[in-house]
């Protein structure tokens, strides 16, 4: 799907309409795969093409993550080697790009505007920060936890107060690690 007509349809959808939404991602999403499945086969030892096609592969980043670990599962005996590589800087690559945003992220202190539906909720948590957000998201993605204990570690640095919170962002910001609040759920989860 071209640029433009990608924007004419975005354009067009009603925001209460889940359903184009996820047509439109799905339609994009097949594109991408399309594009991916093509490199793939083009990358085969036996085709002239397939140092190119392995460039563009790499080229594509973390969006051949999902059409790399495919291509490489279904390889037998052994997967090529390339191919691993690229699996590995795609998801390195992606991970890199997210970290940095998020990382950036912890000095941004506007507040994230509750969704409407949200503010019906009768459980609804207490509004947060872009840098609150930040920091739970790069907790999940670099500390290695259960999701149990990152929801539960979560939940509870969200419902601190700010200086609290702030304090906490700081002292990953210098040490690179996440503090731990709650002790006892492990053996809960046992």
């Amino acid at each position: 799907m071209i640029r433009e007509i990608f924007e004419q349809r975005l354009a067009a959808l009603d925001p209460r309409d889940d359903a184009k939404t996820a047509a439109l991602v799905e339609e994009y999403r097949k594109d991408v795969a399309a594009v991916q499945e093509t490199a793939l086969r083009f990358a085969g030892a036996a085709n002239p093409n397939a140092p190119r096609a392995l460039s563009i592969i790499g080229q594509l980043g973390e969006t051949a993550v999902d059409a790399l670990a495919g291509a490489i599962n279904g390889q037998k005996p052994a997967p090529d080697t390339g191919l691993l590589f690229e699996l590995f800087r795609g998801v390195a690559f992606a991970e890199s790009a997210v970290t940095g945003r998020l990382k950036a992220a912890l000095s941004d202190t506007r507040m994230i505007p509750q969704a409407p539906h949200m503010q019906e909720m009768e459980e609804a948590g207490p509004p947060y920060r872009v840098c609150d957000e930040a920091y739970v998201s790069l907790r999940r993605i670099l500390h290695f936890e259960t999701l149990v204990q990152y929801l539960m570690e979560s939940r509870h640095f969200l419902s601190l107060p700010e200086a609290d919170k702030n304090r906490e962002i700081q002292s990953w910001r210098e040490t690179g690690s996440f503090t731990r609040y709650l002790d006892d759920i492990e053996a809960e989860e046992n």
